[in-house]
This record gives structure tokens, sequence and C-alpha cells, in this order.
């Protein structure tokens, strides 16, 4: 893992009280050196009430089924369906065979009321007796109502995910629909250590799933926990991002000097990471002249981290920051000004989300009007993240002109969303193009292929490429890991504002595509030509978007 530290205002005055704001940021690589990933353990915990019948649990089999045939022989599943009572459809198994399971979920039907509890206690307890070494557990937990019956208390709730994840199970939930409470399944989400989805409509529930394997699949730090000491004289005023911290106060003792100053501990904990990810932490800070007394450096970072690529080892990530010291404050880092913007929405989006639910429409699309025009005029600063986010906030603005029942919880839905930060990352350290590099595969692809591909990728990547094409013509099989890997680089690509295509796929191929439903996720040209006319396309839209 790498930090970086830069402040808004490069330079740190003398003789004046002053705010600034300090940005650290987390970056993991994309292609961590390791042969084979940690195996995963995952609980689908499905709703099969009433309510779910039709459209809704049709998707959700769907989705379900293209998870498990996304996983490798490697990994395991457990399968709980609930209504008014619980039903195991499968026990932790690993997955080296795939049509029975698939069978199984396919055989769900709806019952009645909603015991949320009684599956997610299920299908964590079943993770909990695994004895699989060395795995990373999540379960999901997929609802569309309220709990009508078991524990039906947010914080009784909120308490199981907090104490599972203690054990090492994590929790992401999605709610399908209009009728589930978001905020409860928000904070169990957040206790969990795992993320929050919202399916509106039936046909982008595999999409939902594609988004959390891709995550889950990469994942490269658990529980990162940040350790900020500050030098005297510079105060915590704000966290701007979305994250948990503690302020402890601290004394040192001035050599030959009997008066102490207090110097801040500022603890964050900053959750997971996986790997190719980019996590910023936003700090308003006042600082005073005793800042100029001592030759402390402004802060000193420890980062500690569980590695899921190694064992699970402890490792740990020190550094220290000096910033110049002299007269005016220097020129505004556009850096920093770019992740204030983003930290700012995200308060905002909740203000907002707090007017629409109380009928204040006219307050929300002033301050709306508001967030748009500070992410108009700094666009230039960063196109792909600011434009990607100014994208959900012009979405949100035609929204706001429909008198729909369900306008709060899009706001709100979209607020968690836009606080996960941008789609998509602006690369600094590495001069991207648009020329589009081919990647010509050689016989079958499996486990043992997938490290050595990767690795070029990522080659490839520090080059500037971000348009791809893998041409699978002399490739007559490929295994879930290499699914695993095909999903994995087309999220190195897109959040580098690029994209895969796929072509020539051979009928064995074919039909691994049509059997775990990449067709929906990923680009597929007929032939070579074809595929450089998609993409060359694709480069023409998105150099248009960028232009301001």
């Amino acid at each position: 893992m790498f930090l970086e530290a830069k402040l808004e205002y490069p330079i740190i005055e003398k003789e004046e009280v002053q705010e600034n704001h300090l940005l650290l940021r987390f970056r993991t690589p994309a292609n961590p050196k390791v042969d084979e990933r940690k195996p995963l353990v995952i609980g689908l915990a499905i709703d099969k009430s009433w309510s779910m019948k039709g459209e809704k649990m049709e998707a959700v089999i769907d989705a379900s089924c293209a998870l498990v045939n996304w996983l490798t022989r490697h990994d395991a599943v457990s399968i709980v369906a609930y209504s008014s009572d619980v039903q195991i459809i499968q026990p932790v198994t690993h997955l080296t065979e795939k049509v029975s399971i698939t069978d199984k979920i396919r055989n769900i039907q709806v019952a009645t009321s909603t015991n949320l509890s009684g599956g997610w206690l299920s299908s964590l307890k079943s993770l909990t007796q695994s004895k699989i070494p060395n795995a990373y557990k999540r379960v999901l937990l997929l609802t569309d109502g309220n709990p009508t019956s078991g524990i039906k208390e947010k914080q009784a709730l909120v308490g199981i995910a907090n104490d599972h994840l203690a054990m090492g199970i994590s929790t992401t939930t999605i709610g399908v629909g209009n009728d589930f409470n978001e905020e409860m399944l928000v904070e169990i989400a957040k206790a969990g250590g795992g993320n929050f989805y919202y399916i509106d409509n039936p046909e982008i529930a595999s999409d939902i799933f594609f988004e959390e394997f891709g995550d889950i699949g990469a994942l490269y730090a658990q529980a990162i926990d940040v350790e900020l000491q500050m030098a005297p004289g510079v105060r915590l005023k704000q966290v701007l991002s979305e994250t948990s911290h503690q302020v402890l106060e601290e004394f040192d003792e001035f050599l030959g000097d009997a008066k102490t100053i207090s110097r801040q501990k500022i603890n964050v904990q900053l959750g997971d990471l996986r790997a190719d990810d980019l996590r910023n932490l936003v700090l308003r800070l006042e600082i005073d002249d005793r800042v100029h007394q001592t030759n402390i450096p402004f802060c000193e970072v420890n980062v500690s981290y569980y590695n899921l690529l190694k064992q699970n080892a402890l490792e740990t990530v020190k550094d220290s920051f000096v910033f110049e010291r002299g007269q005016g404050k220097g020129k505004q880092d556009p850096d920093v000004l770019v992740e204030i913007l983003i930290a700012n929405a995200t308060l905002g989006m909740k203000e907002i989300t707090d007017f629409v639910k109380r009928g204040h429409i006219e307050d929300a699309k002033t301050m709306l009007f508001g967030l748009i025009q500070d992410i108009r005029n700094n666009l230039h600063f960063a196109p792909n993240a600011l434009g990607s986010l100014l994208n959900r906030l012009l979405v949100l603005e035609s929204k706001m002109t429909t008198k729909s029942d369900d306008l709060h919880k899009h706001f709100f839905m979209n607020s968690q969303m836009i606080s996960k930060g941008p789609e998509k990352i602006d690369i600094k350290d590495v001069v991207v193009h648009n020329e589009i590099f081919e990647y010509h595969t050689v016989g079958d692809i499996d486990l043992y292929k997938c490290p050595e591909i990767k690795q070029l990728i990522e080659q490839k990547m520090a080059e500037g490429y971000r348009y791809m094409i893998f041409d699978f013509l002399h490739t007559s099989h490929i295994d879930s890991s290499a699914i695993g890997m095909v999903i994995q680089i087309v999220g190195w690509l897109r959040r580098r504002g690029g994209e895969l295509v796929v072509t020539n796929i051979r009928d064995s191929v074919k039909k691994i595509f049509e059997l775990t439903r990449l067709y929906n996720h990923i680009r597929v040209a007929e032939d070579l030509s074809s595929a450089n006319e998609v993409l060359q396309r694709i480069v023409y839209a998105n150099e248009g978007d960028e232009i301001v």
C-alpha cells in the first residue's frame, strides 16, 4: 500500500491562524504478485416472501446462479432462502460441481412473510462453522421488505452485523423494489463491513451481483486502521470523508521548558480496500502558530491492515509528511480541491435527501443546483472523476421534476453511491492514451495461466493503454478462474475510463459466456475488425465527454 499527503494550500503561514484541508491518499497495487487469491466463502440469504413473486424472484435467481458460476472451484457457497421459515437450500460446499447447486436455486418457491433475521443468522452460522482455511467470508443479504417476524429492531440487527464482522464475516445488503427499509440495510452493511445496493428494477439484479463479485474477488486489505499524529498547533475541525474516527489529546513536554503543548492523535477506520483502488481521506484542519515552534513533522501516519493475499498477515505502513512554512499560503492544489468537491457532494446529498423526505422539494432543488454548478465550474481539473459525479447529479435533477412516490429512496440510494467515491479514477502517474492493445490468447486459460496474463495487462496499463481486445481464436477452454480474471481486468480498464472487448469466441468458450451471463456485462464482437470498430466508437464518445 502506498501513501500520499497534500495540503489544499501548500505553504503554512507564520503568525496566522489558518484553515486548510489535508488530503491523505491510500493506493493499492493493481495486480499484487500472488499465484492464487484467497478463497471466497459466500453465503446467499435470499428473501422468498410473497412480495418477491414474479420478475423480482426470477431476476434474483438468475443473478444468484451467475454468481455461483463466476466463483472458482477453490471457493465455496452456502444458500439460504427465508420467508416466515428458513430453508437451507445448500450447506457450505466447495464449487467443484455447480449444476446441482444452480438447480437447487432455481427451485426456490415464494412463501409468506419476512423473517429476515432468521435467514441472515442461518447464513452467518453456516459460514461460522465452515472449516475452509484462510478464507474470506461474506453474506449477501437480500430483501424487498421490512422484517415482519424474528428480530425487527434496527439496533439489534446492526449489532449482529458488527459482532460477526469481528469474527471475520462481512455482510453486504441488497434492497429490491420500493418497500424495504433503506436506512436499516445501509446501517447493517456499514456495521458489517460490506456494501449496500439498490435494485430498483429486476433487469439490473445481475449487474449488482456482477459488481459485488468484482469487489470481493479483488479484495486486498481488510480492517484498515489509520493513526495520525498531528504536530502541535494542528487541530481537526471536520472529517469530510464518510468514515468513523476518534480524536485523542496527547501532551508532549518541551525539553528545557516546563510548559506542555497538546498534540492530537486521530484514529480512522477505513474498512476494506480492493486491489487497484484508491481511498481518499479529507480532513479540515485549523493551524495556529504553535506549529512553527517545533521541528516535528506536520503529521505522522501509521496504517495497519490485514493483507488478504498473504494469509491474512498483519502489515503496517508508516510515513511522515512535512510541508513548507513561510509567507503566503501558495496556490490551491487542484487534487485536493477535487476531493473536497466530492466530499462536499456526499455531505450535500445527505441534506438534499432529508429535504426530499420532509417534502421540502424547492430547498432540495436549490441545494442540488448549487452542487451541480460547483462541479461544472471545476470539471476541467478531473474530467473523469468529476464527470462521473456530475452525470449522477444531473440524473437526480431530472428525477426531481417527476412526482414519484419513491423519489426519496432514489436520492437516498444515490447519496450512498456518491459516498463510495467516483466510478472512475484519475491516473496521475501514467499518461493514458487512446491506442488499442490486442491480446491474442494461446491455449487453455485456467487458474495457473491467469497470473501471467494479469501481469501482462498491468504492464500495458502502466504504458498508458486503457482500451484492449482479447482475441480468443486460439483458445478452446476457459475455467471460472479465467472468468474472474476477465471481470477483474474489465474493472481495471473501466476505472481508467477505458473498455475491454472480447472476440473470436469459439463454441466451448461461448457456452461458458452464456452459462455465466457474461454477455450482459462484457462487450463481445464477432471478429477483430468489429472489435476495433466498437472500441473506436467508444474512444470517440469518451473524447467528446471529456471536452470542457
